[in-house]
C-alpha cells in the first residue's frame, strides 16, 4: 500500500524556501506556487483571504498539507498501490500539474484527461513502476529541450531531484507482481473459453432435441 508519508521527506529535501520565478511571474515557497496557495489555502489552512506574504511565511507543517492534497489527487487517495508508481504520479502532478498526469496516462494507455480515476488507477497498477519513474525524467528533459529559455536552467536540478526519487523508490520495484496479473488474466481467459464451449454444447443439445422430436 502506498502512502504520502513516504514522499514528504523527499519533497521537503528538494523544495527550498521562497523563490520568485520570473517566467511564471509568481512566488513559490516550499514548492507551493502562489496560484496553488491562493486556490487551496482556504480549504487546507483555513485562511479566508490568502496573501503572498502568507505564502512566503508558510511553515513546513502547512506545506505538508499541500503535499498530502496533491498526493491524494495524483494517486486517487493511494489507490495506486505500488509506492514507486504512486511516487511517479505524485511527482508529475506536483511538478507539472494536469499536463504531467496526461503524460503518464498516454504512457499507460488511457484517455489523457489529466484526472486520476478508476481507469487510470487500474492501468497504473498493471504497469511497471520503474518505467513510470523513468517517464518523469523523460518529461523533464523534454521540457528543457522544447523550451530552453524557460526551463533549460533547471534541468540539472531536475535530474538530481529525479535521481534521488529513483533511489528512494527502487526498493519498491520488487513489490509489483506482474506474474500474478498475467496469471489472473490467463485464468480469466480460460474461464471465458469454458463458458463459450458450454454455450455451444447447450445450443447443440437444444437443436438436437428439436430435430429428434
Amino acid at each position: 500500500m502506498s502512502s504520502y508519508n513516504n514522499i514528504i521527506d523527499h519533497v521537503r529535501r528538494w523544495e527550498g524556501g521562497e523563490q520568485y520565478f520570473k517566467n511564471e511571474g509568481q512566488w513559490t515557497n516550499r514548492g507551493v506556487q502562489w496560484t496553488t496557495y491562493k486556490a487551496l489555502a482556504p480549504k487546507l489552512l483555513g485562511i479566508a483571504n490568502p496573501t503572498v506574504e502568507g505564502l512566503r511565511s508558510m511553515s513546513a507543517d502547512q506545506a505538508d498539507k499541500f503535499i498530502v492534497q496533491f498526493w491524494n489527487t495524483a494517486t486517487d487517495n493511494s489507490a495506486i498501490t505500488n509506492q514507486a508508481s504512486a511516487n511517479a504520479f505524485f511527482e508529475m502532478l506536483w511538478g507539472g500539474g494536469r499536463s504531467g498526469i496526461k503524460w503518464l496516462q498516454k504512457v499507460i494507455g488511457v484517455y489523457p484527461d489529466g484526472r486520476v480515476g478508476s481507469k487510470t488507477v487500474a492501468a497504473a497498477n498493471k504497469f511497471d513502476p520503474e518505467t513510470l519513474l523513468k517517464e518523469v525524467l523523460k518529461r523533464y528533459e523534454y521540457l528543457a529541450r522544447a523550451k530552453p529559455s524557460e526551463y533549460g536552467e533547471y534541468i540539472d536540478g531536475w535530474r538530481n531531484r529525479w535521481n534521488a526519487l529513483y533511489n528512494d523508490s527502487k526498493k519498491y520495484f520488487s513489490e509489483w507482481k506482474p506474474d500474478e496479473i498475467v496469471k489472473k488474466s490467463g485464468e480469466n481467459n480460460t474461464n471465458s473459453k469454458i463458458l463459450q464451449i458450454a454455450a455451444v454444447v447447450s445450443v447443440g443439445f437444444v437443436l438436437y432435441k428439436l430435430i429428434t422430436k
